[in-house]
């Protein structure tokens, strides 16, 4: 079979029942040729310009059996084993949750945070932030402010010890030894232990968490992708979606003045709707925090920041 006759069969295969939006309608035809694109070790553009070039034996079934993964609502991430985060391909497994573009706006506000220097009022010399990743599961997010962030130190912590595992291969795939990681939960003993430990050389610490924050009844209207392959526990968080992050906020609140650092920003993505209720909560448990709720790229309520001094 020819490259085009295998993207157009699989692309019937894959396209939505449901077309919600105009982008839904070449989705089949995209993950045929990203499934292709996998078993050639070709790109994209290369399949495009070889439409005649045939599909044989056992590379023609690998495909077929992908498609058919695909078909029965496996996502392409875990089928390829891997998932790009603002411009990096990361390890990914059914032990850790798929990367989200949303994601990448906390990458975004850290870095803008970061851009000037920063000064100890201590000791009046240059010093970068010490980042925490709260919930790291594969290190997406921990990876890539390592790398994009000059010398800055990584707390990357979950309470999965498979998910740090592929936290760590991914870590080491990109080199990225600024990087140390901990089995967690949110900020326990261990955390805080560490916490007061970095101050003494750092005067600023950065929260970086995309904590699990969906309401347990979104089970019931998600699509088979995400409730029947990825991580429950990753994903939902109670009836209200906000058990973690009522939680870790209610530990910052507590230990925030002992921790030693001069400043403190957290960020964290939580689900539109949220927004009213998390802020609220947020300013009673921090009353003399900054609180701010930043929107990703559609406009939708995503990204929550404090800040205290």
């Amino acid at each position: 079979m020819t490259i085009s006759e295998a993207l157009r069969e699989a692309a019937q295969k894959l396209q939505p029942k449901r077309i919600v939006c105009d982008l839904d309608r070449d989705v089949g035809r995209l993950e045929a040729e990203v499934l292709l694109a996998h078993v050639l070790k070709r790109d994209r553009a290369w399949l495009l310009a070889h439409p005649e070039y045939e599909v044989r034996g056992t590379k023609y079934a690998l495909f077929s059996q992908l498609v058919s993964r695909r078909a029965n609502h496996e996502p392409v991430a875990y089928i390829l084993g891997r998932k790009e985060f603002y411009g990096r391909d990361f390890k990914v497994t059914p032990d850790v949750l798929i990367p989200r573009p949303e994601t990448e706006l906390i990458v975004d506000l850290v870095k803008r945070s970061t851009k000037h220097e920063v000064r100890s009022t201590k000791h009046e010399v240059r010093s970068t932030p010490f980042i925490l990743d709260l919930g790291t599961g594969s290190g997406a997010l921990a990876v890539t402010l390592a790398k994009e962030i000059d010398g800055v130190t990584v707390l990357a912590t979950d309470i999965s010890p498979k998910a740090l595992a592929v936290a760590r291969r991914n870590a080491q795939n990109y080199n990225a030894k600024n990087i140390s990681f901990l089995v967690a939960d949110l900020l326990d003993v261990k955390v805080l232990t560490r916490l007061r430990q970095a101050s003494k050389k750092s005067p600023m610490l950065i929260i970086a968490a995309n904590l699990p924050y969906l309401p347990t009844s979104d089970k019931k209207i998600l699509d088979a992708d995400v409730v029947e392959f990825e991580p429950s526990d990753a994903l939902f968080a109670g009836q209200d979606g906000l058990a973690l992050i009522k939680t870790f906020l209610t530990q910052l609140a507590r230990h925030q003045g002992s921790l030693g650092f001069e400043t403190t920003r957290a960020y964290l993505e939580f689900d539109p709707p949220q927004a009213a209720d998390l802020k609220r909560i947020a300013q009673k448990l921090l009353p003399k925090a900054k609180i701010l709720i930043h929107k990703d790229l559609a406009n939708r309520n995503r990204i929550l920041e404090i800040s205290i001094k």
